[in-house]
């Protein structure tokens, strides 16, 4: 999630399959020459909670029964390092929850990357399995999704899930003063009104990074977007109130049009994106593969409408989920009128 993309990237269809690639190919160069440098590795297709906006919903229904080896996770290592890539997240499912999951934090530490994992908490949470982890592991993006386990728990379905993975950002950074803390927060209708709060708390534990993610219209999300998805103007009001209760913390907001940050448009995660390679289970015909995605820009199911015709940020913005596009009020786009800034948040 660190990083910057060049300011005044143009959104476009980006993302591109090596089940797609035909003979002499070279997908892992992008479109303007450059080379893929960072991995997303899918490690398990299992996680014991079971979030209500979870993305990896569906996807961890239809491949759980196909297994991530070890030999498949090595030879992706073995095989993207050679293409040049030099920075790898694992995430799933959980992530740690990976039978050889220290393994393969040793192998691409062996390898020369710099490595992360998304993660509720569920093994760090253990000191043993957590000491094993701390040398190997660079940063963490721990899922916290409210300020208080009530909140929490609630979103995540499982009890004891708030306690589970503060315990691990807490214990992680004890164990390693080099290791890097960061928290992912997935707002939805259930909680947003909490999410100053939410941010608050994250900042006193010592994340480094809080990216507070717009909920996705994927997974179980889709199935209950209706109901989950935060109104326009609700985001429009809650999350320029946001940055201010961090006061060491970096905040970055994720899946939303800059219009609704106000003041804070610079801390849009559009501008603060690094392309993937992300491999995974995908279908191909007649079988599954296991195999890489490659994206470029940070525009997977976002669009822009006819409020963003007229915004001078609109080569730089992603705009809206295509499902708000579609049957979501937009009154609440404010799209920006003076001359383009650099981005300096």
């Amino acid at each position: 999630m660190s990083g910057s993309g060049p300011p005044g990237f143009v959104a476009s269809d980006t993302q591109t399959s090596e089940l797609d690639a035909q003979p002499g190919d070279t997908p892992w160069i992008g479109p303007h020459g450059q080379v893929m440098r960072r991995l997303e590795l899918h490690l398990t297709y299992h996680c014991p909670e079971r979030c209500v906006f979870c993305s990896e919903d569906h996807r961890m229904q239809r491949y759980n029964r196909f297994k991530v080896t070890w030999g498949r996770v090595a030879k992706v290592l073995r095989l993207h390092a050679e293409r040049g890539v030099r920075n790898v997240h694992f995430t799933g499912g959980e992530p740690t929850i990976h039978p050889r999951f220290i393994e393969t934090l040793r192998l691409a530490k062996k390898l020369g990357m710099r490595t992360s994992i998304g993660t509720i908490g569920t093994m760090l949470s253990q000191p043993d399995f957590a000491q094993q982890a701390a040398p190997f592991l660079d940063e963490a993006l721990f899922s916290v999704h409210g300020p208080e386990a009530a909140t929490h728990d609630s979103v995540a379905r499982r009890d004891g899930s708030f306690d589970r993975v503060t315990r691990a950002l807490t214990l992680m950074k004890q164990l390693n003063p080099r290791f890097r803390a960061f928290a992912n927060t997935v707002v939805c209708t259930h909680n947003i009104e909490q999410l100053p709060d939410t941010v608050g708390m994250l900042d006193s534990l010592g994340a480094e990074l809080v990216v507070v993610s717009n909920t996705t219209p994927e997974g179980a999300a889709w199935d209950g977007f209706t109901d989950l998805t935060v109104p326009l103007a609700t985001l429009a009001r809650v999350l320029p109130q946001v940055p201010e209760r961090a006061k060491q913390a970096v905040v970055r907001f994720f899946g939303v049009p800059m219009c609704l940050l106000g003041p804070h448009w610079a801390k849009s995660n559009d501008l603060h994106w690094d392309p993937r390679v992300t491999v995974e289970w995908q279908s191909a015909p007649g079988k599954v593969a296991f195999t890489g995605i490659y994206s470029w820009a940070p525009d997977r199911r976002r669009q822009h409408v006819a409020a963003c015709d007229t915004c001078t940020r609109k080569p730089i913005c992603m705009g809206v989920y295509d499902a708000v596009a579609t049957d979501h009020d937009l009154t609440a786009l404010r799209p920006f009128t003076e001359p383009d800034l650099p981005p300096t948040g």
